[in-house]
Formats: structure tokens, C-alpha cells, sequence
């Protein structure tokens, strides 16, 4: 195995790491929060120090990964940013349980969303700042995650392989991570900045603005704020979170075209026209609920209804869990807001769940398959995306699908072995290993028996959730190819 490459890479993350603790840091130091600037700079140090003691004790090695050694490499970079990122949650006395902390940063950097928060109004800024921008940095190197590595080894559909032109090279495995980065990053930060300014001019402070921006473009669903986003009273914010949640739901490949004025790239993707029209659709089933509800007493301006139905749809199904309102999915089916978070949003996009096309692909080959029982000895033409990559592709989605359902169940089954109602260790662990963790408790408000407090979960559950929320946020067929026996053989 070559080390020195793995170390040489996981150094530079580790050391852009460090200048990430620098903005909370900056902001602790001008507010003056005294007891939040001991956690960022040991976390800084830490980070900075093992990170550039790395760069240079194997600069000018040669860089050569191979598959295995680019899923050890994320799955190390992951695991220990998850336990950075919780020290200065525990130094500042925000959260006092160490494994609370963990909870907290793997949740937020995973994009989950789940918290063991209970008075953000009480949080130092400088913490609300750290918390929003781990999500941000969790949705950046979820999308470098998956182009540098995922594409490489699993596959992607056939519109996303012409559009990836991404050379992949075993002998320069830099000169690959450094085309990833180019390709995602301009796109990732002009989006975050461009929302970011929209949300400003809307008339909101430029701190919430940024806190945000960073939860909703990562599809996160960290507010800098107690309650739902009906707190802030902007009604314009709705829209362009929304907007913004539709850019982190699909493709950042798409985007990039559409930022480039590519218009024939964008034709190749279907993934936006469904991500987009399932959006529409949930939006005007739940205005149809509200104003069918209580004989429409209830149902206010078609304005501010359409603003809040169109936000919580698309917070729903880019698996971001924000909630405009108190009650927001209590009048829709707890079966249909399961399904949608299992169903989740695009490939290669910051939301969690098992993907538009993937679940399309296998209705389509279920369709066909289905025909060939009705129909054996029918003669169909053979087309030209039917190859062998194809069928490769759709046996790894199937082989996925099925052991997310395996893993849903036996997640479930101990949460409710540790004290949870079976209704409510199905939510949590799907939300846990499809990455939406906020909505949960508005569901657990309406259907089942109070709201799901993750203080109170056993240690053994919160360990579990830990690392559910980076098998869901990492794929699980790349934990799976980690912990087999044949992973570790030369």
C-alpha cells in the first residue's frame, strides 16, 4: 500500500482544515467570546501541525492511488475531521459530553442536521459560525468525494461519464484531485456567495445570511436560530433558500454547465427535470392539504402559503430538513415523508438518500424485466447505452438498495432495543443514514409520542447513529468494500 501518498493528500486536507478554524476564531476574538478561542486554535494547531508536518516529509514522492487507497484515504479524512470538529464544541462548554460533541460535528459535517443543541439563542456566535461552516465544508468535500473517487470506482450514468472528462490515472492520482478540485470548487463558492448576497439584499443580517446559505447549500439544515425559519419573518428568504436547496439537490455537473452556458450539456441530465417536477408536486399536494384542511381556516395568502409549501418541499426532497413553520409536514402521510428521504435527490449532489436516477433505473429495469415474464420470446432492438458498463452499473445499484434496506432495519432494531418506539427508530435511522436528520422531529411532534431528544439516547445509540450518518454520507458500498477481508490482501 502506498502510504506515502495517502499521507501526502490526507496532509493538505488536514492543513486547509486548520485555515478553516480561522473566521470562527476571528469572530470569537472581535465578540470577545473568551471561552470559545482555546477550542479553535487546539483544533488549528492540531490540524495545521500533523497536516504541514506531513506535506513536507513526503513532498516529492510519487503520487500513485489505486482504488483501495483512495477509499482508505476519504474514509480517514472523514473519521478524523469528524473528531477535530467536535473540540471546540466540548471546549466551550456548548456541549459538556464528549461523545455529544462527536455527535454534533459528525452530524453537521455529514449534513445531516441532527442536533443535541437545545438553546442555540445562548451560543456563542462564533460556535453558530463553526457548526454552519462545517456543513459547508462537509458539502464541499462530499462533492470532491464523490467526483475524485466514487465516479472512478463505481460508475456514474451515461450522460454523467460525457460529461466527466476527468482523466483517471492510477500514475497521477494529484494531477486528478487537482482537475476534481477545479471542476467543483469555482462552482461550489460562486453559488454559496451568490445566495449568500441574494439573502443579504433581502433584508436579512449578513450573519444569518452566511449561517444560512452555508446550512442550505450543503443540504445541512443547521439554523443559526431556535425554531423554524418562520422566526426570521422574511417571506423573499423562502424563495431563494429554496432556490438555493434545488442548486445542493442536483448535480453540481449540471450546474457546472449551466454556469458555463453549456446549454448541449445540460439536455444529458434527466436528474433536474425530476428532482424539480417531484418539488412542484409536493409543493401543490401540500397546498391542496392546507387549504382542504379544517375547511381552509387555517390556509392564509396564497403568497405565503406558496413561499412556505415550495420551501418545505424542496427542504424535503434535497434532505436539507429545514421546516418553515412549527407544524410544517403534519398534514402530510409519515409513509410519503419516508419514502422521500429514502428516495433522496441527485448523484453527485450534497443531498443524502439513494438517488433520483438510481431508484429510476430500477424501475426501468424492473419494467423490463417484468415484460421479458409477460412476454419471453419478444425481439426488442438493442440500443446503443445497453453495454456491459450499464448492466455493471445496475447490479451495483441493486446490490446498494438492498443492503441500505438491511441496514435500516438492523439500525432500527437496535434503537429500539435501547428504548425508542419502533415508529420512531424507523425515523431516526433513516434520517441518520440518509443524512436529513432536522425534519425529524416535526414528524416526531405530530405522529408518535413527543419530539425525539438525542441527549437522552443511550451511548451505544449515538455511536451507531455516528457512524451511520458517514455510511450514509460516504456510500454504503464503500464501508462494506472496507471492512471485507479481501480489501486488506495484496
Amino acid at each position: 500500500m502506498n502510504g506515502h501518498s495517502i499521507g501526502y493528500i490526507y496532509g493538505w486536507a488536514l492543513s486547509i482544515f486548520a485555515l478553516s478554524t480561522i473566521p470562527p476564531l476571528w469572530l470569537g476574538f472581535s465578540q470577545a467570546e473568551t471561552n470559545t478561542q482555546s477550542g479553535f486554535l487546539v483544533t488549528g494547531l492540531i490540524a495545521g501541525f500533523i497536516g504541514v508536518a506531513l506535506i513536507i516529509a513526503l513532498k516529492g514522492r510519487a503520487l500513485e492511488l489505486n482504488r483501495r487507497e483512495k477509499i482508505l484515504l476519504i474514509i480517514s479524512i472523514w473519521a478524523t475531521l469528524c473528531v477535530l470538529s467536535a473540540i471546540p464544541f466540548e471546549a466551550s462548554g456548548a456541549i459538556e459530553s464528549r461523545l455529544n460533541a462527536i455527535f454534533e460535528a459528525t452530524s453537521a459535517i455529514t449534513t445531516t442536521g441532527a442536533t443535541t443543541l437545545s438553546e442555540i439563542v445562548t451560543l456563542p456566535k462564533s460556535i453558530l459560525l463553526w457548526r454552519a461552516q462545517l456543513q459547508w465544508i462537509g458539502g464541499l468535500l462530499s462533492l470532491l468525494t464523490i467526483t475524485y473517487v466514487l465516479i472512478k470506482i463505481w460508475g456514474v450514468q451515461r450522460t454523467e461519464q460525457e460529461i466527466f472528462k476527468i482523466p483517471s490515472s492510477s500514475t497521477h492520482a494529484i494531477h486528478d484531485l487537482q482537475a476534481t478540485i477545479k471542476l467543483i470548487c469555482p462552482i461550489y463558492f460562486g453559488l454559496s456567495a451568490i445566495f449568500i448576497l441574494a439573502l443579504n439584499l433581502s433584508g436579512l443580517p449578513l450573519f444569518d445570511s452566511i449561517c444560512l446559505i452555508m446550512s442550505t447549500i450543503s443540504t445541512g439544515g443547521m439554523l443559526p436560530r431556535e425554531g423554524s425559519l418562520s422566526t426570521f419573518g422574511n417571506l423573499p428568504m423562502m424563495y431563494i433558500m429554496s432556490a438555493t436547496m434545488f442548486f445542493g439537490a442536483v448535480s453540481i455537473l449540471w450546474s457546472a454547465n449551466l454556469v458555463k452556458h453549456q446549454w448541449y450539456g445540460l439536455n444529458k441530465f434527466k436528474e433536474p427535470l425530476w428532482i424539480g417536477g417531484a418539488i412542484l408536486a409536493l409543493t401543490g399536494y401540500s397546498l391542496w392539504l392546507k387549504y382542504q384542511f379544517n375547511e381552509g381556516a387555517e390556509f392564509l395568502s396564497l403568497n405565503l402559503e406558496l413561499g412556505q409549501a415550495l420551501f418545505d418541499a424542496s427542504s424535503l426532497i434535497s434532505t436539507s430538513g429545514f421546516h418553515s413553520s412549527p407544524h410544517s409536514f403534519y398534514l402530510l402521510p409519515p409513509a410519503l415523508i419516508l419514502v422521500i428521504m429514502i428516495v433522496g435527490a441527485g448523484v453527485v449532489s450534497t443531498a443524502g438518500g439513494i438517488k433520483f436516477s438510481r431508484i429510476m433505473l430500477m424501475f426501468q429495469q424492473s419494467r423490463g424485466e417484468l415484460r421479458s415474464l409477460i412476454y419471453p420470446h419478444e425481439v426488442r432492438p438493442m440500443h446503443k447505452n445497453e453495454d456491459q458498463k450499464g448492466h455493471k452499473y445496475l447490479s451495483t445499484v441493486w446490490v446498494m438498495f438492498g443492503l441500505t434496506i438491511l441496514l435500516l432495519v438492523i439500525l432500527s432494531t437496535l434503537l429500539a432495543y435501547f428504548g425508542l418506539g419502533l415508529e420512531a427508530a424507523l425515523f431516526t435511522a433513516t434520517s441518520a443514514l440518509m443524512n436529513c436528520g432536522p425534519c425529524l422531529n416535526q414528524i416526531e411532534n405530530v405522529h408518535t409520542i413527543g419530539a425525539l431528544d438525542y441527549i437522552q439516547l443511550a451511548s451505544p445509540a449515538k455511536i451507531a447513529l455516528i457512524i451511520t450518518m458517514v455510511i450514509g454520507r460516504l456510500e454504503f458500498l464503500v464501508a462494506i468494500s472496507f471492512l471485507h477481508i479481501s480489501f486488506w490482501r495484496q
